[in-house]
């Protein structure tokens, strides 16, 4: 996969600078990116969803005007998933998110597919169980064909030892402990943990979930978590 340094998101979370962490400059405007967590689905969900939105608004990208489909498979919703009525509702209904639960987890992989080939909604946001090498990549793929950028949240196995996969970022976000937290402001360690030319980083971001935003409160260079997982960095 390929883009142009003018048409990634360079700056995020704020005004953060993704320059020095990814080597395209930022995050792709389309493709596979996924969120690894392990207690606070609430907070990954929010990291999703502002993945998934971040720069699909603008008038002059392609994905202008075009929703959001989220896609839940219900194994993964029972292990602890988001609750999707708190999303905040956009006065346009061309950006309301579409959702969709499934049961099995080929069905879900087979429709992120074929929604991302067809080029009808601007982003996918996917809730699964853990998948392979082989699937994230056909994902990847799908979402070349038609400009379609892919959050795939995904639980971390025990150990936190993540499977390979094909993923241009991959994210983790975690609460700072011994820290006040409150309903709309928690303080959360974000961690970009690997993907392809990807320098892994950790920023300290308050979370609010009145708006679905992430904003860096303090960045956090050369501090990984000490439980980082072991990242194993696959190219398609």
């Amino acid at each position: 996969m390929s883009a142009q340094a003018g048409q990634v998101v360079a700056h995020a979370f704020g005004s953060m600078s993704l320059s020095s962490n990814i080597s395209l400059g930022g995050i792709a405007p389309f493709g596979l990116h996924e969120v690894i967590f392990c207690h606070d689905a609430g907070a990954s969900s929010v990291l999703a969803w502002y993945l998934a939105q971040i720069d699909q608004g603008k008038p002059d990208t392609e994905s202008a005007g075009r929703s959001v489909f989220w896609i839940r498979q219900r194994r993964a919703i029972d292990q602890g998933g988001f609750y999707h009525l708190a999303l905040p509702m956009s006065a346009d209904a061309r950006f309301q998110p579409l959702m969709m639960v499934v049961d099995q987890q080929a069905t879900a992989l087979w429709a992120c597919e074929e929604v991302a080939k067809s080029g009808q909604v601007a982003s996918i946001i996917l809730e699964t169980t853990d998948y392979d090498l082989t699937a994230s990549r056909r994902l990847q793929l799908a979402c070349e064909v038609a400009g379609t950028r892919m959050i795939v949240m995904r639980r971390a196995s025990q150990g936190n030892r993540m499977m390979p996969s094909s993923a241009l970022t991959r994210w983790r976000i975690e609460p700072v402990s011994g820290v006040t937290q409150n309903r709309t402001g928690n303080i959360h360690h974000l961690s970009l943990i690997g993907g392809r030319g990807v320098r892994p980083g950790s920023w300290r971001v308050k979370v609010d979930a009145t708006t679905f935003s992430l904003s860096v409160v303090a960045p956090l260079e050369n501090r990984m978590p000490n439980h980082r997982p072991k990242d194993r960095v696959i190219h398609a």
